[in-house]
């Protein structure tokens, strides 16, 4: 029981650290990762792995070694932001791959992908015929960015001259019958019209899942019990 109760104290502190080691990083982080990131992220996954499974490690070890690791990864960033030739040195640099609806065969090789794997990538751009494409190029962090030629392109309203009503912007007012008043706030609503507002609803917000507001105040409601229509055929 003494040792269940360490290896869950272990986890607990642990998964803390790292946690807030990651949110320490910024939000970058999570959604690209340069190689450098990546080789922090494995290290601080084995170093807490092994401190969770290895009692002969002690607790105060496995912090330290991810509070440096994570420190390392933010001074590392920083001087990335300060100096372009330690950015490059450090991260893969944009790749041509097609151009002018041509492969780039020397690129391909260099990023060391082969044509099926771009032509996928293509296709995930719903892009299925290369000849409509401008410019391919595979960013640093192994996503695809396509520009397509212009006669391939969408038709805008401003290419018609068609004026069109701005586009609505809808926040959460109301979330699994819980009246989010600081989305209120961010409204314009003030303390009284909060008030007013679950005084008019309030005895209804247990039926509303999710409700949404714009800037003019309109509200889209959906409520707690709504369930499939069938129209979509499987």
């Amino acid at each position: 029981m003494e040792k269940l109760g360490t290896i869950t104290f272990t986890v607990l502190v642990v998964m803390a650290v790292l946690l807030g080691t990651w949110l320490a990083m910024g939000k970058r982080q999570i959604g690209e990762m340069t190689p450098f990131d990546f080789g922090i992220s494995i290290t601080a996954g084995t170093v807490a792995g092994a401190g969770i499974v290895d009692p002969r490690i002690e607790v105060a070890q496995v912090v330290i070694a991810l509070v440096v690791l994570g420190l390392l990864q933010i001074a590392v960033s920083w001087l990335t932001l300060k100096s372009r030739p330690l950015y490059c040195r450090l991260n893969f640099e944009p790749t041509v791959v097609v151009e002018n609806g041509q492969f780039i065969k020397a690129n391909l090789r260099k990023a060391r992908i082969t044509a099926e794997m771009l032509l996928q990538l293509l296709r995930e751009k719903d892009v299925f015929d290369i000849c409509e494409v401008e410019l391919a190029i595979l960013e640093p962090t192994g996503k695809l960015s396509v520009l397509k030629k212009a006669e391939f392109l969408p038709v805008t309203p401003s290419q018609l001259r068609v004026e069109v009503a701005p586009n609505k912007v809808l926040v959460p007012v109301i979330m699994e019958g819980e009246l989010q008043e600081q989305v209120l706030q961010k409204l314009g609503f003030t303390e009284r019209q909060i008030a007013d507002f679950r005084d008019q609803y309030g005895d209804r917000l247990n039926e509303v899942f999710v409700a949404f507001m714009d800037k003019s105040r309109q509200m889209h409601v959906v409520k707690e019990d709504v369930s499939e229509t069938g129209t979509f055929l499987h």
